[in-house]
């Protein structure tokens, strides 16, 4: 296995001879398309019914939770990045830390995965095609193997599909939005009344 991903990794790393285009097209998707996950978490609320607010705090727990299982997986089980192991072309600057799974593939799976499963299909599909993006440009630029971004697939699907089945649990998830609407009412007052009546 340890081959195949080596292997697959070689396939879809950047060579010296790639265009400087190609690695800047990278670099932002690897690194700063994630910036977008909490705009579209605070976009999901601000829009004022309660099932796009409901769906902003499942996903927010969600990726929570996936990054929690990260943690714990790269603490457990230390795989090296390429770049430590001499392999390949690396264009993008890292710590030497644990490949395995990737956080940034992690944030964006999960949040996919979770718009999915409340029924924001489209939203979801059109984020899990992002997250594929930014797993393949972190590959492309050298600091993760392609099984790291399948282990982060994995992660994300339990994640997403598990927070919400905790949150059922006695009402949890309903319970939870209440306190939240009511602290977002009590802080932003005005902004709450101008959502309540559009």
């Amino acid at each position: 296995m340890e081959e195949l991903n080596r292997t697959l990794f070689l396939a879809i790393n950047a060579s010296v001879h790639s265009s400087a285009e190609m690695r800047l097209l990278a670099t932002f998707l690897a690194q700063w398309l994630i910036t977008g996950v909490p705009l579209l978490l605070i976009g999901l609320w601000l829009r004022g019914t309660r099932q796009y607010r409901a769906a902003a705090v499942t996903a927010t727990l969600s990726i929570v939770f996936a990054l929690g299982c990260n943690l714990l997986i790269s603490s457990l089980w230390f795989h090296p990045r390429p770049f430590m192991l001499g392999l390949g072309q690396n264009f993008l600057e890292h710590a030497p830390e644990s490949s395995f799974p990737s956080d940034h593939a992690t944030v964006m799976f999960t949040l996919a995965m979770a718009l999915m499963l409340v029924s924001l299909r489209k939203l979801g599909v059109l984020t899990l095609l992002l997250g594929t993006l930014v797993g393949w440009a972190r590959v492309y630029l050298g600091v993760h193997f392609p099984f790291d971004i399948a282990g982060s697939l994995l992660v994300s699907l339990i994640s997403a599909w598990w927070v919400p089945q905790l949150l059922s649990w006695r009402h949890l998830d309903e319970h939870l939005l209440d306190v939240l609407e009511r602290l977002y009412q009590r802080v932003f007052p005005a902004a709450a009344r101008r959502n309540t009546h559009e």
